[in-house]
């Protein structure tokens, strides 16, 4: 019980177990004291201690018979202080897996950096007398542009799924961990941290245990992944409360360009706090003219057969682009989670995938939660006239081990444009020949008249124009936007228009005019048949300004790189012939710019 005999002597000291002068008594009581209650605590055969054990064997002694009721009360001052100071008892995994054999409800929330949102959603559980999860229910206000909100219930032999911004009710659903995508062992945490024993006990992962001698202060339980062992270094933080060994919260990180960020958090809340039933069913809260779709029938995935896991990953990811090409969306969907073949159609949002470059390169998702493989493949891909070369990632898994079905259940995809052919005709500046007539929402503008490129002067014995200088351009404008004339005269240099005609929408003016620091106007016409209200998605490399029939609507002092709808600018067309002047100023390096009409 104690290290050392200094230990116990401390201890009786600040006790004052012996208040007689002679020091020979109070060492004699003592070394009999400390030897009785080893000798007890060996002998008991629980961590509580057998009090009538340890009187027994001090009643041997003369010295202690003298005291044996004084003794008897200090031994039991002794243990409550040994037992919650000098040696509590360590924490450890199972004790957190062992306390939530009593759970039999729970709330979680859960967060999630994506770019510059943070995505939320709920789980309520409910578990049986072993605190396993029987029932459940997940719901998020948002899951991409093509789901939007969703909601799921399910016992895990079959679930449901109400998508409310469809309007739409999908059932006959099995295990609604498995078609939502997500793998509920690594939210449910006995499941989790039986997982974390086992990887405790297989060296596996490193596991640092901060207990405090704070009562309040939680334990903090901090699981690494060594890299050795993943491709990339994973951390996981556990905050456990001290007087119930539960989960109180969760966060979990990954190490990118050298430092630990947040991928997820899960706070943990509500145990034992009784669910009302209702809350695992949709009873009560859908709509009267909700539409419902039975999935019992689908035949989703693709069975492994005698294919390896790598081999079966790139099938399916083949399969599937091979039926978007084909636009057989029933079939894409069979094999993206079984969803239906308009959301499968609304995630492509129009771009149409021409052609799958590459396929094939796999391997395990380095999460260490995950248990999906990852294919990636290079596709062609056209949207709105522009041509895009797109780099994805698609995430499979098995959901069913007979006859081992895999599905898709989440992709990642990079795109960047194709830069196509630009041809600039000098000594043709008409407007005619930039005259849109049948516009479509959508399309990519790519014919333009541009004016040469006017350069910004540098001034004094600077290498490059100053931010002062170079904002004091796209200040001043070099023509006026009011008027088209064929020729520019500015600071008593003539600049003439050309036509730019583009093989796709998004101009890379770099690849006609490579020098930096340059100025340059795009003019072209559109004719509406009627007044119409509409949006301008703008792109730019860097700064803009946009003018509707001599209406200066948009500027934007920014450094940045091209994109399809950089800027969303609200305008209104009148009826006939509408002249459209782009202005765009480069701030060195490559440069650029794309502008079509949105359907809003």
């Amino acid at each position: 019980m104690f290290k050392n005999e200094a230990d116990f002597k401390r201890l009786t000291d600040r006790l004052n177990i012996d208040d007689k002068p002679n020091p020979s008594h109070r060492e004699n009581l003592r070394r009999q004291m400390l030897s009785a209650f080893n000798e007890a605590t060996q002998e008991s055969t629980t961590r509580i201690i057998d009090f009538r054990t340890f009187g027994r064997i001090i009643m041997k002694s003369t010295i202690t018979k003298l005291a044996a009721a004084a003794v008897i009360i200090i031994a039991a001052g002794i243990f409550l202080y040994t037992t919650n100071t000098i040696v509590p008892a360590a924490y450890a995994l199972q004790d957190t897996i062992e306390a939530y054999n009593s759970i039999r409800w729970l709330h979680i929330d859960q967060s999630a950096p994506v770019g510059e949102q943070i995505w939320t959603s709920e789980f309520w559980f409910e578990c049986d007398e072993y605190g396993n999860v029987n029932r459940m229910r997940y719901q998020t206000p948002y899951c991409g542009d093509a789901i939007g909100s969703m909601a799921i219930v399910g016992n895990f032999d079959e679930s449901q799924v109400w998508l409310a911004g469809h309007n739409l009710l999908l059932v006959g659903y099995g295990n609604p961990s498995s078609m939502a995508g997500f793998d509920v062992t690594i939210i449910d945490p006995k499941i989790l941290f039986e997982r974390l024993k086992q990887q405790e006990d297989a060296g596996q992962i490193i596991l640092d245990v901060n207990e405090t001698t704070l009562k309040n202060e939680p334990i903090i339980v901090t699981v690494t992944y060594p890299a050795e062992s993943l491709s990339v270094d994973w951390k996981k933080v556990f905050y456990i409360d001290k007087s119930t060994c539960l989960v109180t919260k969760s966060e979990k990180f990954q190490k990118r360009d050298g430092k630990f960020q947040l991928v997820n958090t899960y706070e943990f809340s509500g145990y034992n706090d009784e669910i009302d039933p209702a809350m695992f069913s949709f009873d009560g809260e859908l709509p009267d003219d909700i539409t419902t779709i039975d999935m019992s029938d689908i035949e989703a995935g693709l069975e492994q057969g005698d294919m390896t896991d790598e081999e079966v990953a790139t099938e399916i990811t083949r399969q599937f682009y091979e039926a978007v090409i084909a636009k057989d969306f029933t079939r894409a969907g069979q094999l993206y989670l079984a969803a239906p073949d308009f959301l499968v159609e609304k995630a492509f949002m129009g771009a149409n995938v021409i052609e799958i470059t590459s396929v094939g390169q796999v391997y395990p998702d380095s999460d260490p939660d995950s248990n999906k493989m990852i294919c990636h493949c290079k596709l062609l891909i056209e949207f709105g006239g522009q041509l895009y070369n797109s780099n994805a990632q698609m995430f499979v898994y098995r959901i069913d081990e007979n006859p081992r079905l895999w599905v898709i259940g989440g992709s990642s995809v990079n795109v960047s444009p194709v830069s196509g052919e630009i041809q600039i005709s000098k000594g043709q500046a008409d407007l005619s020949t930039v005259t849109y007539e049948d516009l479509k929402p959508g399309e990519l503008m790519q014919d333009w008249l541009i004016l040469e490129p006017i350069r910004i002067e540098v001034r004094g014995d600077t290498l490059f124009p100053s931010e002062e200088t170079q904002k004091e351009y796209f200040d001043t404008e070099q023509l006026d936007v009011t008027q088209f004339e064929p020729v520019v005269n500015f600071n008593d240099k003539i600049y003439e228009w050309a036509v730019l005609e583009n093989e796709y929408g998004v101009i890379n003016l770099t690849s006609v005019y490579e020098d930096w620091y340059l100025i340059t106007y795009l003019w072209a016409q559109i004719d509406m048949p009627e007044e119409k209200q509409g949006t301008l998605g703008i792109g730019s490399d860097d700064s803009v300004k946009v003018w509707l029939n001599g209406e200066l609507v948009h500027e934007n002092w920014v450094t940045r790189g091209v994109g399809i709808d950089n800027d969303r600018v609200p305008i209104k067309f009148k009826k006939g012939i509408n002249q459209i002047v782009i202005k765009v100023q480069n701030g060195g390096g490559p440069w650029g710019f794309c502008c079509r009409l949105l359907d809003e």
